[in-house]
């Protein structure tokens, strides 16, 4: 019964570390963990554990975590991780088992589809009455966008971020919404953002930021119909001058030129659909055309 109380305390009191599905987790080393024997354990619902990484000399990965564990001067570092990771993770370091465990909590990121050049809202949503907030913190991907100090009522900002780009609501304190506003988001505004309240129960979520891709499909559709549109008259236009009548000697012959520059746009009107160098037979038809025009424009016109 005693060790069982124990193990309820230390796990009360252990260090709660909040991540998003397929982020790394740092668990940190104390300095006995740093040098000779040590094993951190992964303990499950079950009663049974899972041997995450083992030292002997160096940190090596469990049987079940190849691939997934490394580790820094001051750090184990679990990578990528998953829903089965949720739980709690004790160290014994030179066959001393560490006092506090540390309790991981795995959660998905709320994921936001914005349109480009409006604002986008990142939901953040904790406890506020009650509790003395320290300090709020939103980063992308590592990188400080904009951090809150409660008693000072001071904001920074990260690198460009301001006041016009970024904000959280200024009654957060009342509604427990710290939800942040982009404003005129633009594609390199994507990426995954975190929202960190340092208070008696620390609060971390995530929100992934993506764009809507139809609005530029949309463009890109009408941009091809008014393509289409635009050609199809153009090639009207030009069977129109070509082949109407009223034109002067000089006028007709013109648009024979601009219909031979345009070899495309003169199969067209011949009802073909053909481009390129032309054919013997477009050939003789346009200079069958030309001989006509000239004997119809010109009454002194005669046959060789």
């Amino acid at each position: 019964m005693g060790t069982l109380l124990l193990l309820f305390i230390s796990r009360v009191s252990g260090k709660l570390i909040q991540t998003a599905a397929g982020d790394d987790v740092r668990f940190a080393l104390t300095e006995e963990c740093k040098t000779g024997k040590g094993t951190l354990h992964h303990q499950l619902m079950d009663g049974t554990d899972q041997l995450v990484a083992s030292l002997d000399g160096v940190w090596k990965p469990g049987p079940g975590y190849i691939n997934r564990v490394a580790h820094s001067s001051d750090s184990l570092i679990l990578k990528r991780a998953d829903f089965n990771d949720h739980g709690y993770y004790a160290f014994t370091c030179n066959y001393k088992q560490r006092g506090e465990l540390d309790e991981l909590h795995v959660f998905l990121p709320y994921k936001v589809v914005a349109p480009r050049d409006e604002g986008a809202i990142l939901p953040c949503r904790s406890v506020t009455v009650g509790q003395a907030v320290k300090s709020v913190r939103w980063r992308r991907d590592g990188e400080l966008v904009l951090e809150l100090n409660p008693p000072s009522k001071q904001i920074t900002y990260g690198d460009g971020y301001d006041e016009s780009r970024v904000s959280i609501p200024s009654d957060w304190n009342q509604r427990g919404d710290l939800s942040l506003t982009v404003k005129r988001a633009q594609l390199r505004d994507e990426g995954v953002y975190y929202c960190d309240v340092e208070k008696t129960e620390k609060h971390r979520s995530a929100v992934h930021l993506t764009f809507s891709i139809m609005a530029a499909v949309f463009v890109i559709v009408d941009l091809l119909v008014w393509l289409c549109w635009f050609l199809r008259n153009r090639i009207f236009n030009v069977c129109t001058r070509s082949f109407g009548g009223g034109s002067s000697e000089r006028e007709e012959e013109i648009n024979l030129k601009s219909v031979t520059i345009n070899k495309g746009d003169a199969h067209l009107c011949n009802g073909t659909l053909e481009g390129g160098e032309g054919t013997e037979e477009g050939r003789e038809s346009g200079s069958d055309q030309q001989h006509m025009l000239k004997s119809n424009g010109n009454p002194d016109f005669t046959h060789h």
